[in-house]
């Protein structure tokens, strides 16, 4: 499986997921209002899961990713967020490895040199429900590639391939357990575009604990899974091997932790960590760290849920 498509998924779930959800991104911003997001992510892959979920060293790549968002109140229910990433990765594994008993080889970028270009551009919509203390927000995102970009082997952008997610978020305050207590669950289901006949749908899910340890720092876990339902078969996949990587739908599980500081009401610095603890049929062995910043416009300030 690509390192990029990886990559991807832990710039859109995990820095999306937790670093954006500090600037609340998870409710609504009133009506007007909104918050800029800068993030820098390195993710070190030292290779994969097999389809029996037994590790191997095959594909290892480091990789530093810059993520742009900017989260804007449409009206004072309904959210509007864009992001942009820009990928750069270095191949760091062998000449020759095998997959599935398949020889395998690096694509044209993988030269041990870090290669680096933009990614897809997502939209994300979403709607703002509260029943009691619950906020629900189901939403619909869309990426499409920016540009034609390399997809064969480790060290390239991406799949380019459109995405579609549909989903729901939700949080709520837990002061009944503990004050200042609060949780968010997330649920989307993403469909790739059907490329050579091929489909491409999986299950995302998350679960974000967290915790309002002062007027000025928040703490939080996070464990995420991406249960993988449709994609072809290496049998499938064989005839056009060089291209594999493009394909490839895979299982994994995902744990982490993340804080965040306000520096000031309409200022905050966060950072996450996150480890793939579990994976199949292609995941990546990979931890992140990532580092970023919030700053909020149009007047808003940095709401969390519990604060």
């Amino acid at each position: 499986m690509t390192n990029a498509w990886r990559v991807s998924l832990a710039v859109v779930l995990i820095c999306g997921a937790v670093a954006a959800r500090a600037a609340g991104q998870t409710v609504v911003p009133p009506r007007g209002t909104g918050t800029v997001s800068l993030t820098f992510e390195n993710y070190h892959h030292s290779g994969h899961f097999d389809k029996v979920g037994h590790k191997n060293t095959n594909g290892a790549t480091e990789s530093k990713v810059f993520l742009t968002q900017v989260d804007f109140g449409v009206t004072d229910t309904i959210g509007l967020n864009v992001s942009l990433p820009f990928v750069a990765s270095k191949y760091t594994g062998p000449d020759v490895y095998y997959v599935e008993g398949i020889e395998t080889h690096p694509g044209p970028l993988d030269d041990r040199t870090y290669h680096g270009a933009f990614q897809d551009l997502r939209f994300e919509g979403r709607r703002m429900f509260l029943a009691g203390p619950v906020a629900m927000m189901p939403f619909v995102a869309g990426s499409i590639p920016t540009h034609h970009y390399q997809t064969r082997g480790e060290a390239v952008p991406g799949r380019y391939r459109r995405g579609l997610q549909l989903g729901v978020n939700t949080e709520t305050a837990l002061d009944a357990v503990l004050p200042h207590l609060y949780l968010h669950a997330k649920y989307a289901y993403e469909a790739l575009q059907r490329i050579d006949n091929f489909p491409h749908t999986s299950s995302n899910i998350e679960l974000e604990p967290g915790y309002v340890a002062t007027s000025r720092i928040d703490i939080r876990s996070l464990v995420s899974w991406e249960i993988a339902h449709k994609g072809p078969t290496v049998a499938q996949l064989r005839p056009d091997w060089i291209n594999h990587d493009r394909f490839i739908n895979s299982n994994y599980l995902n744990v982490g932790a993340g804080t965040s500081f306000w520096l000031t009401q309409t200022l905050e610095i966060y950072a996450v960590w996150i480890q793939t603890v579990r994976g199949d049929h292609g995941a990546h062995v990979a931890r992140t760290l990532a580092f970023g910043v919030n700053r909020s416009f149009g007047g808003g300030g940095l709401p969390t849920l519990g604060r």
